[in-house]
């Protein structure tokens, strides 16, 4: 039991644990304050004032889901308000025309706005940016101007009451007791986003945003995890559009146009891309600021829109974390000055820690074993770029427990035999054999879920993210539970992260980088950087670990140092390794084969002595001068 739980004082209470009690407070809060507060100070909450509460609270959660997308998985969605008007309309139909009360409504409302999302999100798995907006962009225009005005949706231009239907003919007309409704839907919705950012699906979402070559490579499904992230934006939008219905009570075709999806771009973006509690403290007052100025300054009504896009050409230009990225940022750069003196030392000192030995988890449990004396074997692999032959019929084979040097000039085709072996890059021709499997026809999330793990030549890692949900990230091919455990976080789904995280501390804890736990990965050094990754690597216990330039913006002594730690990899943890090095002599000195590459084609294998006295690549590689080999 941890300190915190002994010193809890609900430890009589055996289920109530802080974290339940917590939310338990915030529960009864939620429903007994609203009422209360509107009768008694209704000088201050009449019921026009709650009814703008009510609006910005639906549009709280709208910008929970766009941040979702936007700011954790960054797909940008310039027509996220017709997400919102499926949800309304959904609503209203359920509740206007089938007399239903609106605890049916809402949820389908989730359910359909999920389902359209699903379709606008497969253009996401081919198009990014710009081509993306655009879609997105005559997503919404193409549903305000015909679905949006069909008779059955909307009754045409003239549009569809939503009424607050609880049971049979009883409607919920008092604004404060709505409120109340829509307060525990924003809780609902803020746990369920809470689960999210704290479980496998956080962290892929996370990665992808950053680099998806990085998060195939952690055995992130890219395909599966984006549409996972437009469905649960739309299901959350959904939930905000029938909310925002349900407190108007009336909605048509113009009530969710382009400015409200440009609005709620604006929130986000000024809040703080994945800042959650930001995102909705902008959505509440770019809400009621309009009520304020109509209040106080009627003739300024209409500026809150300027307002908002000068905030946010401001935000953009200055600060394109937001304004809680900006105070972000200020705590980071005061903790680089306080530990730069530290890192620096680190860096000089050239000794990189030992890295960790820990054992196969249990989800890799039925990998093959030593029978398999042939790790890999990629044969006659051919890649072409265009007009460009980056491969041709290049062959490599890896055996157990060995350390194979891949070299050769720059351009001579390595990363393309990487990308190639790891599924980035499709062949032209050839196989590749992995302990006895073809896998050729393997995505790449499915190679690396084989016991594929690699490094990138400019760091595979997530760099927003700190060093210990790197590590959690790494691991994301045995977090064993699907997305419903993790939006719950049940208990099954709880006691799988837990494991997770004590075997990411036991890896930091390995490579004495504990006290960078919680640290950013982008405020690391270089080198830094590039021990997380192998660290990161290593953490499943994979059956071949390929490394693209470790040594990459290493000082000498640290590139020295790193020779030692592959021997042991080789040595003490039993990996096989697959190694592209610029570094010839370190190469020369610890690969037991070495392959040479040169213009696509292989030029040259053979033992490290062989290939250092071969005419071949004297001439094409090493230069005029013989490479004096380690005995």
């Amino acid at each position: 039991m941890t300190e915190e739980q002994t010193a809890s004082p609900w430890r009589g209470w055996g289920w109530l644990t802080p974290h339940r009690a917590n939310i338990a407070i915030v529960l009864i809060l939620f429903i007994a304050l609203p009422p209360l507060t509107a009768r008694a100070m209704p000088k201050w909450f009449t019921g026009t004032t709650t009814l703008v509460f009510c609006k910005a609270v639906a549009i709280a959660v709208a910008a929970i889901s766009l941040n979702l997308l936007l700011g954790y998985a960054g797909q940008i969605s310039l027509g996220h308000a017709a997400l919102l008007g499926f949800g309304a309309f959904t609503s209203g139909v359920v509740t206007s025309k089938y007399n239903l009360p609106m605890y049916v409504g809402i949820p389908a409302a989730a359910l359909i706005s999920a389902g359209v999302a699903f379709l606008v999100g497969l253009p996401a798995l081919r198009l990014r940016g710009l081509y993306l907006a655009m879609i997105t962009i005559a997503f919404g225009f193409a549903m305000q101007q015909s679905v949006f005005r069909t008779n059955y949706l909307s009754g045409g231009s003239a549009g569809i009451a939503l009424p607050r239907r609880v049971i049979n003919e009883n409607d919920l007309t008092n604004n404060a007791d709505f409120l109340v409704v829509a307060l525990v839907l924003l809780l609902i919705v803020w746990l369920i986003d809470v689960n999210v950012v704290r479980t496998k699906l956080g962290r892929a979402f996370k990665v992808i945003r950053e680099d998806e070559a990085v998060a195939q490579s952690f055995g992130v499904d890219v395909t599966r995890y984006k549409l996972t992230a437009f469905v649960l934006s739309g299901a959350i939008a959904g939930i905000g559009g029938a909310l925002y219905g349900h407190s108007v009570g009336f909605v048509n075709g113009e009530s969710f146009g382009l400015d409200s999806s440009l609005l709620l771009v604006i929130m986000v973006v000024v809040g703080g891309l994945g800042s959650r509690a930001a995102v909705v403290t902008a959505a509440l007052i770019f809400t009621i600021f309009p009520h304020v100025m109509e209040t106080l300054f009627p003739r300024l009504l209409g500026w809150h829109l300027i307002i908002g896009a000068l905030l946010l050409i401001f935000t953009v230009a200055r600060n394109p974390g937001g304004f809680a990225g900006a105070m972000h940022e200020a705590r980071e750069r005061a903790e680089k000055l306080r530990r730069r003196a530290e890192e620096d030392e680190i860096e000089d000192a050239g000794a990189l820690p030992k890295l960790p030995s820990l054992p196969r988890p249990a989800g890799l449990a039925d990998r093959p074993t030593a029978d398999v004396p042939i790790v890999l074997h990629a044969t006659d692999i051919s890649v072409r770029f265009g007009g460009l032959q980056a491969l041709s019929e290049a062959s490599i084979e890896v055996p157990r427990g060995k350390i194979i040097g891949l070299i050769g000039p720059n351009g001579a085709g390595k990363s393309t035999l990487f990308n190639a072996v790891s599924g980035l890059v499709r062949a032209e021709t050839g196989n590749v054999t992995f302990l006895g499997e073809d896998i050729t026809a393997l995505r790449p999330d499915e190679r690396a879920r084989r016991g594929i793990a690699r490094s990138f030549q400019n760091i595979g890692l997530a760099k927003s993210l700190t060093v210990l949900e790197n590590f959690l990230l790494a691991q994301h091919q045995v977090a064993t539970y699907g997305t419903g455990t993790a939006l719950l976080y049940s208990r099954r789904g709880a006691r799988i992260e837990r494991e997770l995280g004590d075997r990411a501390r036991e890896a930091v804890e390995a490579l004495d980088f504990t006290r960078f736990l919680d640290t950013p990965v982008r405020n690391l050094s270089h080198g830094q950087q590039r021990i997380v990754e192998i660290g990161c690597l290593l953490v499943t216990a994979p059956e071949l670990v390929m490394l693209d330039e470790p040594s990459a913006g290493m000082s000498p002594g640290a590139a020295e140092n790193l020779a030692v730690r592959l021997a042991d990899l080789r040595d003490e943890l039993g990996r096989t390794v697959l190694l592209i090095e610029h570094n010839v002599p370190m190469v020369l000195d610890v690969c037991d084969e070495v392959y040479v590459l040169d213009h696509g084609e292989m030029l040259a294998h053979g033992l490290p002595a062989e290939i250092a006295q071969h005419p071949e690549v004297i001439g094409a590689y090493l230069g005029a001068t013989t490479v004096g080999v380690a005995p």
